[in-house]
């Protein structure tokens, strides 16, 4: 008899055993699974403010133009000639934008400048301004010259054309510096040197274009660049005159030499502080001027003095 208490309390207590694993089971499976916390998502990609920017100006002879540039993705770039709006235009993912104004452009000179409306309401003015003359008789060819922090560029009318080996621009700010810009293919290296010294080296753009900023040279001579393309293949050297002529001088001279590059809008840009005083220098040296588009290194026009500007 205690035998078999024994067996049927033996074969009991593994039934109890069998049953809590069971249920154990059961209540690990009806309990919420704790699931891992999920990456939090990456922010997103910080928006670099700039202020709008040219890249291209081109304007044929009667005025009809293409306008475009780089601001912030998604603001809203306003195109102004002097005060009046001529369009705007909103800057895609890239930032880039494009305006073909609606009208052409009156004949005569005129200032373009940008200015932009980010997404969140701010307002931030262009620091370029893009000098340009459209012909009155609608021949020949509108002269557009960007300036701006890097000196200036001749983007038509004159000067050598983009992707091509040639020298565009020699500006002096007011701290001893000459802001020198030319033209090269894309990728170009350029060693610039004043009377066999190296004064500078660029990389030119994708735009064709090249700029650095150095000391001011202390003395007139020739210009020499040498370029070496970007598929390694050495390119012919272009020499240019120099004349060293700083804005301080000038002013106190009354008078300026054109070096390379140089234009009657930049002059006056410089000079006076608007460039669409260029009327005042060409006035005064009419005799030596057969085009206003057209100005030649080693010419020294008179600066008169200037009116009061409206």
């Amino acid at each position: 008899m205690a035998e078999m208490t024994r067996k049927y309390g033996g074969i009991a207590a593994l039934a109890l055993l069998a049953g809590l694993a069971i249920g154990g089971l059961l209540y690990l499976s009806a309990k919420p699974q704790l699931q891992p916390t999920p990456p939090a998502p990456p922010p997103p990609p910080a928006v670099t403010v700039v202020a709008p920017t040219f890249d291209v100006v081109r304007v044929d002879a009667h005025g009809n133009a293409v306008l475009a540039g780089r601001a912030v993705p998604g603001a809203v770039v306003t195109i102004r000639s002097g005060d009046k709006i001529i369009g705007t235009a909103t800057a895609d993912a890239q930032g880039a934008f494009v305006l073909v104004p609606s009208a052409p452009l009156p004949p005569g000179a005129q200032e373009i400048t940008l200015s932009e409306t980010l997404p969140d309401g701010t307002k931030l003015a262009g620091q370029e301004v893009a000098a340009i003359n459209v012909p009155v008789d609608g021949q020949g060819h509108a002269l557009a010259v960007v300036s701006g922090p890097n000196g200036s560029v001749v983007m038509s009318g004159q000067g050598p054309a983009a992707g091509t080996l040639g020298m565009g621009t020699v500006d002096y700010d007011t701290d001893g510096h000459a802001l020198f810009g030319g033209t090269a293919p894309p990728g170009a290296k350029v060693n610039v040197s004043l009377g066999g010294k190296q004064i500078g080296q660029a990389v030119a753009g994708a735009d064709g274009r090249w700029h650095f900023i150095s000391p001011t040279p202390a003395a007139s001579g020739t210009i020499t660049l040498l370029a070496t393309g970007a598929d390694g293949k050495v390119m012919p050297p272009v020499d240019v005159p120099f004349t060293l002529q700083t804005l301080p001088e000038a002013v106190a001279a009354g008078n300026v030499v054109i070096v390379p590059g140089d234009n009657l809008w930049t002059i006056s840009q410089h000079v006076y502080g608007h460039g669409i005083m260029y009327t005042v220098i060409y006035t005064a040296n009419a005799n030596q001027i057969e085009n206003p588009n057209l100005i030649y290194p080693g010419q020294k026009f008179t600066l008169p003095q200037p009116q009061k500007v409206p």
